[in-house]
């Protein structure tokens, strides 16, 4: 199974470590999914996460240490168009590229439907559920 994560799914998870976005960072270090990112989206990564107050730099930093080895990357070209809020553009183009089964973002409204192409676009829980099934 193959996942490309929103930042907003990223910074729940470092946020609260008893949250379900937490459980996504747990089953991505069991082995349990490839997540997929590109150049573009972990930069985005980078840049969210160590402006904020609520999440320590070197969580941070230890989490992006663990992405850039860890993760599969893939090139995009910045021209997918088809998000409310453009700059999701590049996490939909990652998950097209990397061959994403899901997209797992908190805000399915900023994408243009629950599936494009051969994404599933799903919030938290919807893929909790769907990994569940496999790794019970």
């Amino acid at each position: 199974m193959k996942a490309v994560i929103d930042t907003n799914v990223v910074f729940a998870g470092l946020a609260n470590r008893k949250g379900a976005a937490f459980k996504i960072f747990q089953r991505f270090f069991r082995g349990q999914f490839n997540w997929i990112n590109s150049v573009e989206t972990f930069d985005e990564y980078k840049g969210v996460l160590l402006q904020s107050q609520k999440i320590s730099p070197a969580n941070v930093h230890i989490l992006l240490h663990l992405l850039r080895k860890r993760s599969f990357f893939v090139q995009i070209k910045n021209n997918l168009q088809v998000c409310k809020d453009s700059d999701d553009d590049k996490f939909l183009e990652t998950a097209i590229e990397g061959g994403a089964d899901f997209l797992i973002t908190k805000n399915l409204k900023h994408f243009p439907r629950k599936r494009y192409e051969s994404v599933r676009i799903v919030k938290v829980a919807t893929f909790l559920t769907e990994i569940e099934k496999l790794y019970p």
